[in-house]
Order: structure tokens, then C-alpha cells, then sequence
């Protein structure tokens, strides 16, 4: 017995939002540069007017440059870290040397605007509104902003990183999408040549003695057929679907072999819950190879479905003891896992198949 369930990464964002097309879309790169600019210019006027204020008529004009000196200073570390730092340290894992590099580039900066205030106000006789610049209160403001100062250009930063961590979480989901229908296409391989064969050479030979017996079969193969052809290639089918589908398989392969017999019972809201196509049909075809590979004959498949709430529990049980669950389940594991991540539980033994699955899934 055993209950297998494993953590899948989530889909991520919605890619009808506008702020997941924002963040990643190429079409808003220039839509991008422009909220950040406009957003170091209210930057740069705030500084400005905060330590010039009662000033600005005196000062006139060279307002406007002393806006613009302060919008390239802090632009240019902005995009400094943007376009340096974040690739060549943060996404290489270098996290001190990253720490260190913006530090000391956010000390230039801090450098320069001293610098600019004191030619300012000793050009214009303008008195700095720390009354001098030895004293205390101008060193504890210009510290007392540089974490701050530090941790809104590192969030500049943070918006890349959660633009490549959209990305990568999407080409996942995509990766883990393709292998779905891969083994979905794999499944639809296994069961159409090998039963195709086995009924058309059967139903040909009971043509001529036992024409209706013929007729059913072929009647019913068409129907696994067109299951196969149109309705797995929808991302989910309604399990009332999928149950004639098994019963479908049930009956050709009974019809064929005649080495076991089988009891499909299904309740509950099957005809509005939706399902994986071919979710169930692995344990079917490994439970009918192993009674057929079996000498006691004949045996006996009871088969019973219940959904509700968009919950379902499969029961699968075999008169005899016939089942190896630890060595040939494996992938079917591996596609519960992508496709309901934990809410599943699976519980296999020599005579039972076991499957609860909780929510629609992914």
C-alpha cells in the first residue's frame, strides 16, 4: 500500500491580466521604461523642492537643472543596477557582491547630491537646511535614507526577477503540458494497433458463424475509435464519457479473450464532472494483462465509480491476487503527479486498485 502524491509548481498569473502582460509581454517594454521614468522624475522634483524649499523663486531656472542633475543621478543607478548588476550578480546567485556593488554605487550617488547642494548653496547664498554641513543632523539624514534609498532600487531589480520567474513557471507548465499529450498519444498507440488487430481477426472470423457477435464488436470498436480520435484531444471529457469507454474496452476484450468477466458500477454526478481523457484506462489494460497472463481462470473485475463535488474515488478490485503495483505503475504516477499534483491518493495492492482524486486538477 502506499500513497503517492508530489509538489508541482502552480500555474502562474493569469495571462488575460494586464499585470501579467505588463510584466512579461514585450509589446509593454516601452510602457515599462516609461512608468519608471516618470517615476524618477517625481523622484527627482521631490528631492529638489524638499531641500531647496522657500528657495525656488530665488533660484528660478536652475530649478529645472538641478531637477534634471538629481533624475540622471538617480536614473543612472536605477538602470545601472537594471542592466548590470541584477545579470551579472543576482541571477548568478552573487548576493553579497551584488549587496556591496549597489551600496557603493548608491554612495557615489548620495556624493554627488551632497555635492550639488553645497555648490548651490554657496552660489545662490541659499542656507542648506542642515545649517552646515559638519553638523550631525546633515550625516543621520543622508544614513537614515540610504536603506531606503537602497532597498527601492534593489525592488527595481525584484520586478526582473519576478518577470523571469513568470516565464520560467510558464515554459514548466508548457514542458509539463507536452508531456501530458505525449503520454496521452502514447496511451491512445498502445490500445489502438494491438486491439484493432485482435478484433478485426476475431470479428472476421465470427462473421460467418455468428454474425451479430461480429457486428457488436465492430460497432463498439468504432465507438472506442472515435473516443480516441475526437475526444482526447480535449484538455477534459466528462466522465460519463470516459465510462463508456472503459465498458466499451471491457466488452471487446472480454469478447475476445473470454478469460474473465467484469461488473462496471458508476453514481453520483458523473454526467457534470470532467476528467483527463483516458485517466482510468492504465489500470484497466494492466489489470486485464495480468489475468490474462495468469493459469486460473475464470476471473473477475468489479469496477466501481462515484463522483461528487468534483471528487471521484475509483475502485478496482480482481477476484484473484494478480497485481505488482510497486514495478509497473510508475508512470501513471508520474501523470497523476503533473496532472493533480497533491490532491490524489493512490493505494495499490496484489487484488485492488485504489484512486481518490480531489478537485479537477490543473
Amino acid at each position: 500500500m502506499k500513497d503517492t502524491s508530489m509538489k508541482v509548481i502552480p500555474i502562474i498569473g493569469n495571462d488575460n491580466s494586464f499585470l501579467y502582460r505588463f510584466l512579461v509581454s514585450s509589446r509593454f517594454r516601452v510602457a515599462r521604461h516609461i512608468t519608471v521614468i516618470v517615476a524618477l522624475l517625481v523622484i527627482a522634483c521631490n528631492l529638489v523642492l524638499f531641500s531647496c524649499q522657500g528657495y525656488i523663486e530665488m533660484l528660478g531656472k536652475w530649478t529645472y537643472l538641478l531637477i534634471f542633475n538629481m533624475f540622471l543621478l538617480y536614473g543612472s543607478i536605477f538602470y545601472f543596477n537594471l542592466l548590470y548588476l541584477v545579470p551579472r550578480y543576482l541571477l548568478k546567485q552573487r548576493y553579497l557582491t551584488y549587496i556591496l556593488s549597489l551600496s557603493t554605487a548608491l554612495i557615489v550617488v548620495f556624493i554627488f547630491q551632497a555635492t550639488q547642494e553645497y555648490i548651490v548653496s554657496d552660489i545662490f547664498s541659499v542656507p542648506n537646511i542642515y545649517v552646515g554641513y559638519s553638523k550631525v543632523a546633515f550625516v543621520m539624514d543622508y544614513l537614515s535614507s540610504f536603506p531606503l534609498t537602497l532597498l527601492s532600487i534593489m525592488g527595481g531589480g525584484m520586478t526582473v526577477l519576478l518577470r523571469l520567474w513568470i516565464l520560467e513557471n510558464q515554459r514548466v507548465m508548457q514542458l509539463e503540458k507536452i508531456r501530458l499529450q505525449s503520454e496521452i498519444e502514447h496511451l491512445k498507440e498502445q490500445i489502438s494497433p494491438s486491439m484493432l488487430f485482435r478484433v478485426l481477426h476475431y470479428s472476421g472470423e465470427q462473421a460467418l458463424v455468428n454474425p451479430g457477435k461480429a457486428s457488436k464488436m465492430l460497432m463498439k470498436l468504432s465507438q472506442i475509435l472515435r473516443y480516441q480520435l475526437y475526444d482526447c484531444n480535449r484538455e477534459k471529457v466528462l466522465l460519463n464519457t470516459g465510462i463508456k469507454f472503459l465498458t466499451n474496452y471491457l466488452e471487446l476484450e472480454q469478447l475476445v479473450s473470454g478469460k474473465f468477466d467484469f461488473h462496471m458500477n458508476a453514481s453520483g454526478e458523473t454526467g457534470r464532472t470532467f476528467v483527463f481523457p483516458l485517466l482510468f484506462i492504465p489500470f484497466i489494460q494492466y489489470t486485464v494483462k495480468q489475468i490474462e497472463i495468469q493459469e486460473e481462470h475464470p476471473a473477475s473485475i468489479d469496477i466501481h465509480l462515484h463522483a461528487e463535488d468534483e471528487n471521484i474515488q475509483f475502485n478496482c478490485q480482481v477476484s484473484i491476487p494478480c497485481l505488482e503495483p510497486e514495478q509497473e505503475l510508475n508512470k501513471i504516477r508520474q501523470r497523476l503527479d503533473l496532472q493533480y499534483g497533491e490532491n490524489y491518493r493512490l493505494e495499490l495492492t496484489g487484488q485492488s486498485i485504489q484512486l481518490e482524486l480531489k478537485g479537477g486538477g490543473k
